[in-house]
């Protein structure tokens, strides 16, 4: 009788153990990405670049993440209003970085995981032209709410289909290059990559 006791108490714990640590420890992604800038005077400009994100999941549906991401674009000709003075531009590059941490809620599956977040942290915006030496940017609070989906192609590979961001930066830049008093740049991102999977 005892053995079939320990032999049922194994039978249950073994399950229960094996899909408590059915999911990675960690998760690492690169991405393209695509941000629509909300500077009034560019005229919400459309910037490429990249991304790169570290996950650590506590268990299988909730995580911390850490990100980073860079856009570069460039616009133009543009109207610069300075006190006293018009400063005409034929093209400026136009950055924006941001870097944001926060947790991210995950539903696993075993063919996509689809996940939402918080994040927040920095971002830090620039526009700047070379010829004339015009140059303003600054570092500001930034947050992002989205979320997206990954299709799993095994437990260590994933490919991102698509992850979407409102992604909003405080910000005065469109006062100080002449295009509003807005405080706050209401930005979207989109990115598409691959994810690497560890610890599963």
């Amino acid at each position: 009788m005892k053995r079939c006791l320990v032999l049922l108490a194994v039978l249950v714990i073994i399950p229960i153990v094996a899909n408590a640590q059915d999911y990675p420890k960690a998760e690492v992604y690169g991405t393209y990405s695509l941000f629509v800038a909300d500077i009034d005077v560019l005229d919400n400009e459309s910037l490429h670049g990249w991304g790169i994100g570290v996950q650590g999941n506590l268990n299988k549906w909730f995580g911390l993440v850490g990100e980073y991401s860079a856009h570069h674009g460039a616009s133009g000709p543009l109207s610069i209003q300075q006190p006293g003075v018009i400063i005409i531009i034929p093209e400026v590059d136009l950055r924006v970085r941001t870097y944001l941490f926060g947790p991210r809620l995950s539903f696993r599956s075993k063919p996509v995981t689809v996940f939402g977040h918080y994040l927040v942290g920095g971002g830090h915006l620039k526009v700047e032209d070379e010829v004339t030496g015009f140059t303003a940017g600054n570092n500001e609070f930034a947050m992002a709410v989205g979320g997206g989906i990954d299709v799993n192609l095994g437990k260590r590979f994933a490919i991102r289909a698509a992850q979407f961001d409102y992604l909003s930066i405080h910000t005065d830049i469109n006062d100080r290059i002449g295009g509003g008093s807005s405080s706050w740049a209401h930005n979207t991102r989109f990115q598409t990559g691959f994810v690497f999977k560890f610890g599963n």
